[in-house]
């Protein structure tokens, strides 16, 4: 057979242009060979009433904001594939993971970029206990599999899937066919073995895990590591769980001393809660299973050049274009001469439509230099219309709006009677934004 290393696209024959990718020279030969270490007996069907059932423990990695995002901890025979850019702290991160599960089981840590010795001095930094930890600098998966079988360990780290090899499969250390050869090889050995495999995977330029998402249709878990430049928080994303939430965040802090549970996220998120200034606002937002109490900042100001410039960040800039023609359209405000800009504060990436509400109003905050009379957290999708929509989970966020000690709350009228009598602060409903407009800023 001969595969993409683009897209994956299979074909009988060589050819020059992908189909499917139309991508030029990407063909490459993927010789189908039975590894002999991992030949698995004869298998007959069951009925699912037949087998017996087991209690559903989960494993602890004793880092709480990662059990969390687990959806409660590790699963038997699961495999975790960890992707982000150099230099994030994904092998920071998984060490630290396996001082904590060397005390559960045999952890084994694999790493073929650096040396053992390399390793201990990372562990040296990070202050933890590694005295159970095994290291083994390997990049061959054949030999890593005889040690896990001699050893019999429980869970096992490979950093990084890119310098991995098989040695019947065709192509170099990094190229697509290793790379999902020896990603599909650890799968069968973590089914067959009844082990947690964790795997690093590095983003490339395009901000895909090794070129092509050729890994993600493999493993049980794909976890993403965020952050912006020059920042030492982190953002841990579940994008892919069989067994728990997806779209679910865990915060860290890069120290001297490694990554630490950032549980207090608000001072992250919410930078100016204690004061309240023009062109700012407050929104909760859903990220997984998880409600956010996020702060957006805007910046109106007379173009300098000419041409108005517009910029978003963190938010997605179509739906910010959407919300000023819908102002300028049904609000009769005039940006035709103003530069907006517009900003989620800590660095984090919202796709919520409950947003849109905050979004306007620090928009015409920033605008008129004027502070809400009322402070408060918005919620609302705006329509095009100007009407302001339902928007779904209305408790849960409301929950984390009392928590955070917000006395105020401004949502769609349409989400008033699913709202809990039991909230201990005022939640106001509006039916249209140019309602939420007239109030808070007369």
């Amino acid at each position: 057979m001969y595969n993409c290393s683009n897209c994956g696209y299979k074909s009988i024959k060589w050819l020059g242009k992908c189909p499917v990718c139309e991508s030029w020279e990407t063909f490459v030969e993927e010789k189908n060979q039975d590894e002999g270490f991992l030949k698995k007996g004869k298998t007959s069907p069951m009925l699912l009433g037949d087998i017996q059932k087991q209690d559903f423990l989960r494993i602890k990695t004793e880092i709480g904001e990662l059990d969390r995002i687990l959806g409660g901890g590790l699963v038997e025979g699961e495999v975790i594939l960890v992707g982000g850019e150099p230099g994030l702290g994904k092998s920071t991160l998984m060490l630290e993971v396996a001082s904590k599960l060397s005390k559960k089981g045999k952890t084994l840590y694999v790493s073929a970029e650096e040396s053992p010795q390399q390793i201990t001095l990372r562990a040296k930094r990070l202050e933890g206990d590694f005295s159970n930890l095994y290291i083994l600098g390997e990049d061959n998966i054949t030999e890593i599999y005889s040690q896990i079988k001699e050893y019999n360990f429980k869970y096992l780290i490979i950093d990084s899937i890119q310098v991995m090899y098989v040695s019947s499969y065709e192509g170099s250390k990094g190229s697509a066919t290793q790379i999902r050869g020896c990603a599909e090889i650890l799968t069968q050995i973590a089914k067959s073995e009844n082990i947690v495999i964790f795997i690093i995977g590095h983003v490339t330029k395009e901000g895909l895990i090794a070129g092509p998402k050729l890994l993600e249709h493999i493993v049980d878990c794909v976890l993403y590591f965020e952050s912006e430049a020059f920042s030492n928080y982190r953002i841990l994303r579940a994008t892919k769980n069989r067994f728990g939430p997806t779209g679910d965040i865990a915060v860290f802090e890069m120290t001297s001393y490694g990554l630490v549970e950032v549980k207090k996220i608000y001072d992250i998120f919410l930078p100016h809660r204690k004061r309240v200034i023009s062109g700012s606002s407050v929104v909760c937002v859903i990220e997984g299973a998880r409600p956010l109490l996020v702060e957006l900042q805007s910046l109106v100001g007379r173009a300098s050049f000419g041409m108005v410039r517009r910029r978003s960040l963190g938010f997605d800039f179509n739906r910010f274009s959407l919300l000023i023609a819908i102002i300028e359209k049904r609000l009769k405000i005039s940006f035709s001469n103003e530069d907006v800009f517009l900003n989620v504060a800590g660095g984090l990436k919202i796709t919520d439509p409950a947003a849109d509400l905050g979004a306007v109003v620090s928009i015409i905050s920033s605008f008129k230099e004027k502070i809400p009379k009322l402070c408060a957290v918005f919620m609302g999708e705006v329509g095009l219309a100007g009407e302001l929509r339902r928007i779904n989970n209305i408790n849960l966020r409301l929950k984390e709006v009392e928590r955070t000690n917000f006395k105020n709350c401004i949502i769609s009228e349409d989400n008033l009677d699913e709202v809990d009598k039991n909230f201990n602060f005022q939640i106001i409903g509006y039916s249209s934004l140019k309602e939420v407009v007239e109030h808070i800023f007369e």
